[in-house]
């Protein structure tokens, strides 16, 4: 229970952050971005894939890098779940580092949520401080 309440205040505390980040705290939001190596961790949320109705919405990994090879999934936590493996896999970012820290925070945020749109997304590139 301790666990699920620091995760929702972790997420409220990004939700609440503003988009514009201000000079003195670019230097933090660079080094908080270097966490993830090579890669973006971002997630996309988007209606009409290739393959997919108008009217049908999935989420994907925004990075190509993080993306090869994945298809795109109508459950985020899928996706999640691929960023987070791939954050260690394919761009550099140690096992129990920091970065890996952060993205299961984030992917247990989604986990928690009821939604399947682009407020999913949202909350988990905000956990992260990234953007899509």
């Amino acid at each position: 229970m301790q666990i699920n309440t620091l995760f929702l205040a972790l997420f409220a505390a990004a939700t609440a952050s503003a988009a514009v980040v201000p000079i003195e705290n670019r230097a933090a939001a660079n080094a908080s971005a270097a966490q993830f190596g090579s890669c973006n961790p971002a997630m996309s949320f988007a209606f009409g894939r290739p393959g997919r109705k108008a009217t049908e919405g999935t989420f994907l990994p925004a990075d190509a890098t993080i993306a090869a090879g994945q298809q795109d999934a109508l459950n985020p936590n899928i996706i999640t779940n691929a960023i987070c493996n791939q954050l260690i896999n394919v761009c550099g970012v140690a096992k129990a580092s920091a970065g890996e820290t952060s993205c299961l925070a984030a992917k247990a945020v989604v986990a928690g949520l009821t939604t399947k749109d682009q407020t999913t997304a949202d909350a988990f590139n905000s956990a992260l401080g990234v953007s899509a």
